[in-house]
């Protein structure tokens, strides 16, 4: 029997079904068809049909049908394998010829549609680490619903890839499925709203990773196509998720590089702008209020020399203490949270000159700041600690002048000249007048020095406000000559002064000591109370005491202030040392006519005090006048040692 052949062609007529095709492409009419399926490698398949019943068992004829068409299959594997290629080189060049990270995904998946038949369903899964889920980036062939699903690791096919990086193949709708158990309800009921209806008969899940890390999953489903997903297929997958992961990367690398670009520009548009601001000396008001424009967020700027704020009429949430108390040697940003009627957030920014703390930037914030609110934040704070810097020059600039003035009241050369000058800047030298220095000690670094008798200047003419004064720094002294017209003010002043001594002591941690001259009346009178407050000043370090002293309290010790300590350690050591010459008294003796001296010479209070009795005590005695060869009743003796005993216990 003659057999007439047609040739088929599937693959260029996207033919599905091979049934539809022999209806719809051969022009044969046959009354019994039968159908012989040639199986070639990579799951090719070419079908023989003929209307002849014993067709198939001529098998000679079938086997040289498999080898002469075998060329034919090789042409068209041939064929499809330079599509898959073309669709993958593609694919490379896609990513070098765009950044949108959108765009390029999209591409990839429509070449998955291309290169693997059946795979219209396919969605690509990005791990997001801020909410430790697998989010879908891009997908094809879902509804809108799949953008809401969001799988824990581990959780679901996707989940069990992206945990254990190893790709996943179903090749049945049953294992599938059953893949799928641990699917949380809300995620499975999204699925179900976001699949198209049709029944999934084949399923590859493949990890993408980038440099050994997993960084996101490629899921595909096929859907009505007998063909199982082969080895070739999941190595093409392999292929196109190495596109996926660069495609992310690049797009990540373009992200940040631009990021970083636009704090560039952003930085140096920022930093011509507050710098002309300086430059023109429009001052800190307007830098602040040009920084908050910038910015887009509340902010306020603390000057910690001076204790001022700017704006002035904003609400500075902290007191000056607070502030100090909260930077203290911080050299870095700080993040404040207060829970009071509402929960409030600050970012407080510090602000050095030199090495120390000068001011700061308090930013409201209900979030963390940007890189970008960051770097417009420190460029304002660099442009202020240089007005900050301005300021003190100026202050310097100041303490010089006023202290020259001081230098001439204290030669009292030219008084008339001196009462002029005085009036100029403030101050009446023919009412009554009053000198106080104050002292700060232990300080080995001059910048921390300076900078604190700046800020201890600025609260002094805080506190003092209403009072006439000159205020300024010298070394490791802050000179206060005040003026007042009635004698009445001074306790007033006075009691001013050691609240401030109180408040530094508390806030700064750091002792003071403060010496009080007399109150006088004209300018001969200024180098008086100044002499005074010094000597008072020495009297309160001769002792290692801090607070203030007044040199009216000193009382007699003011005697000695000008005698050297040597001179006094060689007069207690007349009186003490004999006493002190059995090591095995245990300074009994010395105790005892201590004891004596501070009773007002009772025996009876001072052997109570000492414990012993009576007659122990006199024995006491009478040993402590052979050793000093004196007698204790004589009055010159008598002063003599309750003269030692006084400058023991003021002065050593």
């Amino acid at each position: 029997m003659e057999h007439k052949w047609e040739l088929i062609d599937s693959y260029d007529s996207d033919i599905e079904n091979i049934d539809s095709s022999v209806q719809e492409l051969s022009p044969l009419k046959l009354v019994y068809q039968t159908i012989i399926t040639l199986d070639y490698p990579q799951s090719y398949k070419v079908y023989l049909l003929s209307s002849d019943e014993n067709i198939s068992k001529e098998k000679e004829n079938i086997d040289i049908f498999y080898h002469l068409l075998y060329p034919i299959y090789t042409q068209y594997a041939l064929k499809s394998k330079n599509i898959e290629m073309e669709k993958l080189i593609e694919g490379v060049q896609n990513i070098t010829s765009s950044l949108d990270l959108d765009v390029l995904l999209t591409k990839i998946l429509d070449n998955v549609a291309s290169i693997i038949p059946g795979a219209d369903t396919a969605a690509f899964w990005l791990y997001n680490p801020v909410i430790d889920r697998l989010v879908c980036r891009a997908y094809r062939g879902w509804k809108k619903e799949i953008e809401q699903v969001k799988y824990r690791v581990g959780e679901s096919v996707t989940g069990k890839t992206f945990l254990d990086g190893k790709p996943r193949i179903y090749n049945s709708f049953r294992e599938a499925n059953d893949a799928m158990k641990g699917t949380s309800k809300e995620n499975d009921e999204l699925l179900k709203k976001a699949f198209h209806g049709g029944k999934v008969n084949a399923t590859i899940s493949v990890p993408v990773s980038f440099h050994n890390e997993i960084i996101g999953v490629l899921g595909i489903h096929r859907v009505n196509l007998e063909h199982e997903i082969t080895d070739w297929d999941l190595k093409l997958l392999k292929g196109l998720t190495a596109q996926i992961a660069i495609a992310i990367e690049n797009a990540r690398l373009f992200t940040e590089i631009n990021r970083k670009n636009q704090v560039l520009i952003k930085q140096n548009e920022v930093h011509a702008t507050l710098t002309q601001l300086s430059i023109q000396n429009k001052g800190i008001d307007v830098i602040v209020k040009e920084l908050t424009g910038m910015l887009g967020m509340s902010l306020i700027f603390v000057d910690l020399l001076k204790n001022e704020y700017f704006p002035g009429r904003a609400i500075l949430t902290f007191s000056m203490e607070e502030l100090a108390q909260i930077i203290g040697a911080k050299n870095y940003p700080i993040y404040v949270d207060l829970y009071d009627h509402d929960e409030k957030s600050f970012f407080i920014y510090p602000i050095f000159t030199d090495i120390t703390c000068t001011g700061c930037l308090i930013v409201s914030a209900q979030r963390s700041i940007t890189q970008l609110e960051h770097m417009i934040i420190e460029r304002g704070g660099s442009v202020l600690a240089l007005e900050l810097a301005k300021r003190q020059s100026l202050t310097e600039f100041y303490f010089k002048k006023t202290s020259d003035f001081y230098q001439n009241l204290l030669r009292k050369e030219a008084p008339r000249l001196l009462y002029k000058q005085g009036l100029d800047i403030g101050i009446d030298l023919n009412n009554y007048l009053c000198t106080t220095i104050i002292e700060l000690t232990n300080f080995i670094d001059h910048h921390v020095l300076q900078t604190s008798i700046h800020r201890l200047v600025s609260r002094i003419k805080s506190k003092l406000s209403g009072i006439d004064k000159i205020v300024f720094g010298n070394s490791n002294k802050v000179m206060l000559l005040l003026t007042f017209k009635t004698i009445d003010a001074f306790p007033r002043v006075l009691n001013n002064i050691k609240e401030i001594l109180k408040e530094w002591e508390q806030n700064e941690g750091v002792a003071l000591r403060a010496g009080v001259g007399g109150v006088y009346t004209g300018v001969e009178s200024v180098y008086k109370t100044h002499n005074e407050a010094a000597r008072a000043i020495a009297y309160l370090s001769s002792r290692h005491r801090s607070g203030l002293m007044e040199f009216s309290d000193i009382g007699i010790n003011r005697l000695f202030l000008n005698q050297s300590k040597e001179e006094i350690e060689r007069f207690l050591e007349e009186i003490f040392g004999p006493l002190n010459s059995n090591k095995l008294r245990n300074n009994e003796l010395e105790k005892t006519l201590i004891t004596y001296v501070q009773t007002n010479q009772s025996a009876v209070k001072t052997a109570e005090l000492l414990h012993v009795h009576i007659n122990t005590l006199y024995q006491r005695l009478k040993k402590i006048e052979d050793l000093l060869n004196v007698s204790l009743e004589e009055p010159e003796n008598r002063l003599k040692i309750q003269l030692a005993c006084h400058l023991k216990e003021s002065f050593f």
